[in-house]
């Protein structure tokens, strides 16, 4: 993937790794909506996985805080995506998929589930 692109696809993430960890489609589709009540460690794995191909994070656990932002002020005035950042990136204690899975579900509570009403046009 372009590092261009990063952020930019996360539909192709959540389908490459849907398909790589042979995730159902009930589960598939409560992740994609932000039902995070799932959670369990395959679960946080399958976000991990979805972080790293989206370009969020790197297998090193470390942010790209470009692809964030960038990625978060197409949700939420672009003001705004830098502190999304900051409050979904501080303070993570690096821990394999858990990690990845709390960074998610942080940008998707800040961010992307304020999509569904621009989407929808409200």
């Amino acid at each position: 993937m372009n590092p261009n692109q990063l952020g930019q696809n996360l539909l192709a993430a959540y389908n490459v790794c849907r398909t790589e960890y042979n995730v159902d489609m009930d589960t598939y589709n409560a992740i994609r909506n932000g039902d995070f009540s799932i959670r369990t460690p395959f679960i946080e794995c399958f976000g991990d996985c979805l972080v790293k191909k989206a370009g969020f994070m790197n297998d090193d656990l470390s942010f790209n805080k470009d692809v964030i932002v960038k990625f978060v002020s197409r949700f939420i005035k672009p003001e705004d995506s830098e502190s999304v950042y900051n409050q979904c990136t501080a303070d993570v204690a690096p821990v394999l998929c858990a990690t990845a899975f709390d960074v998610y579900q942080c940008i998707y509570e800040n961010a992307l589930s304020k999509w569904g009403t621009k989407r929808n046009g409200k």
